[in-house]
């Protein structure tokens, strides 16, 4: 955790549990003893930071809460119970919209029986968590595939599933901003305020043509429906009359 740090990461992340795309691992596990998980959340919050961690079964997921962890990543496989803990202990819960659909990522027979312990508690897990008012961010956990990083936009979309257009998009700024500023003086981000849009704040703009408000679906496709795409006050793409 310390060289880590010493090397520049801004927060620690705890491989806390069995993956899906991992080659060895049951999705059962819990990989840390509770002292190596606390010295790792020592030697982090000593920086200043916060340890997340992957954890997909209930069992990681509870482990790494009790143990902690700020924000867990997944959790697919979480009880009622278990995101009651997130609610009393204020954790985020870093979910992804996994499906049995499209965006399936390509899998041997391993890794695909693995993959519908997630997909089987998507649903669950994101009505239940709306339900209990806990904080959400939004991540795609799309790797290694350009074409599936393409398709970040149509992922968010997902996400009307289970929360209003204003919900899903405010998760994926002013959210996920406010779960990245718990790095504190480590901030990635230390020349203005994140997921805002005020004099001062980093300019990540993007001109919608349409109301996605109104029609999440436009933030589907960048190509056609994004005029204007602004990073750091830079100007990517321009395509306005």
């Amino acid at each position: 955790t310390r060289e880590n740090l010493m090397q520049g990461a801004t927060q620690i992340k705890l491989m806390a549990g069995g993956g899906v795309t991992s080659a060895y691992d049951p999705i059962h596990t819990i990989q840390f003893t509770d002292d190596e998980f606390k010295a790792a959340v020592e030697a982090t919050e000593a920086w200043g930071t916060y340890v997340t961690t992957h954890a997909i079964n209930n069992e990681a997921v509870v482990h790494s809460i009790e143990n902690g962890a700020r924000s867990v990543e997944h959790a697919h496989m979480s009880t009622r119970e278990t995101l009651q803990l997130f609610k009393d202990k204020d954790v985020w819960l870093s979910m992804q919209p996994f499906l049995d659909d499209e965006d399936a990522p390509a899998l041997n027979e391993f890794q695909k029986a693995k993959y519908k312990f997630v997909t089987d508690g998507t649903d669950f897990v994101y009505r239940t968590a709306k339900e209990l008012g806990l904080k959400i961010a939004f991540g795609t956990d799309t790797l290694f595939s350009a074409d599936l990083a393409k398709r970040q936009g149509a992922v968010l979309a997902k996400m009307q599933r289970w929360f209003t257009p204003y919900e899903t998009l405010k998760m994926a700024t002013c959210d996920n901003a406010e779960l990245l500023k718990m790095s504190g003086p480590l901030t990635p981000y230390p020349l203005g305020p994140l997921g805002v849009i005020e004099e001062g704040a980093y300019a990540d703009m993007i001109l919608v043509n349409g109301n996605p408000l109104e029609n999440l679906d436009l933030i589907s496709d960048a190509k056609a429906n994004f005029g204007m795409i602004m990073k750091d006050g830079v100007i990517y793409k321009y395509d306005m009359e």
